[in-house]
């Protein structure tokens, strides 16, 4: 029971990372590869503003998401959006973002250490294990891990819902096509940058509630990256159903495998996950095949 549950923690984060990325797939069918640095930034600013400076959690949280919202937004001004305009299809903002994160990993590296910082969850939640069942169940729970796992759901059942508003439905058109969108009056200009403002705001608040269990340290961006990317595409890209599901698929099988192997084996079990349903579904669990005419 207790693999089981860490399993579905880490799940949680890993879903919600995932997700992170679908809020800026969506509207701009760009991958972006600094979205794990951008949690990390979330994770460090949280950890500086409630240890050093005292900051209640809520007040901490809204500096950072805020923060990190306009970091999102900066780097789709300067690399995606001149990209995008210039060729709606290319691909080069898989340079432009990931040497994004390298620059935001560097600085982030020389302002605050490779430490990890430990980071204390908001009252009156608590990382301390509460036992259930004697040692024989062997259940050992927090009541921040079940915080977490539920709000995970909540958060992605209250994003479904927002794509069914008319903003939401505007994303979704610009998903589904971009210069058909843009003939209906929708700007997909302006949604990208929302998108991107919000998406770093949510990868802020994924690296806060992800900082007190896996510390806020520089290693977080690049574990992230991988993370959420392998929950994406298992999932199937742009898809939040999907995301919690293969986030939880993913976190399960990491812990069996740490478990049954060896803490080794973490990576390459989940790359073994990630492999086997790609060969069995390519296009992710929940993901449609796409039809093109030829």
């Amino acid at each position: 029971m207790d693999v089981l549950l860490n399993g579905i923690t880490a799940g949680s984060v890993y879903a919600l990372v995932a997700v992170s990325f679908n809020i800026l797939y969506r509207p701009t069918n760009v991958f972006n590869f600094a979205q794990g640095d951008l949690v990390m930034v979330g994770a460090m600013l949280g950890a500086t503003a409630v240890g050093p400076y005292r900051m209640p959690w809520v007040v901490a949280a809204a500096v950072a998401l805020v923060l990190v919202g306009l970091l999102g937004l900066l780097e789709e001004r300067v690399a995606v959006a001149p990209i995008l305009r210039r060729s709606g299809t290319g691909t080069a903002w898989i340079i432009s973002t990931l040497a994004y994160s390298l620059i935001i990993a560097n600085l982030v590296g020389h302002a605050w250490g490779p430490d990890p910082i430990k980071v204390k969850p908001p009252w009156p939640l608590s990382v301390e294990m509460i036992e259930f069942g004697g040692e024989l169940a062997g259940l050992r729970v927090s009541s921040y891990q079940l915080a977490l796992i539920a709000g995970a759901v909540l958060i992605v059942l209250a994003i479904e819902r927002g794509y069914r508003t008319r903003a939401g439905k505007a994303i979704m058109a610009v998903a589904e096509d971009r210069d058909a969108a843009l003939l209906r009056g929708i700007d997909p200009e302006r949604l990208s940058r929302w998108s991107f403002f919000l998406g770093g705001m949510f990868a802020a608040l994924t690296g806060l509630l992800a900082a007190p269990l896996l510390y806020a340290s520089t290693g977080l961006g690049p574990l992230l990256l991988i993370k959420g990317f392998e929950g994406a595409a298992v999932g199937g890209i742009g898809d939040n159903r999907g995301a919690l599901v293969a986030g939880y698929l993913l976190g399960i099988t990491e812990a069996i495998g740490a478990s049954l192997l060896s803490p080794a084996y973490q990576t390459a079990s989940t790359f073994l996950l990630l492999l086997v349903i790609l060969l069995i579904k390519p296009q992710g669990i929940f993901g449609q095949p796409e039809m093109r005419r030829v």
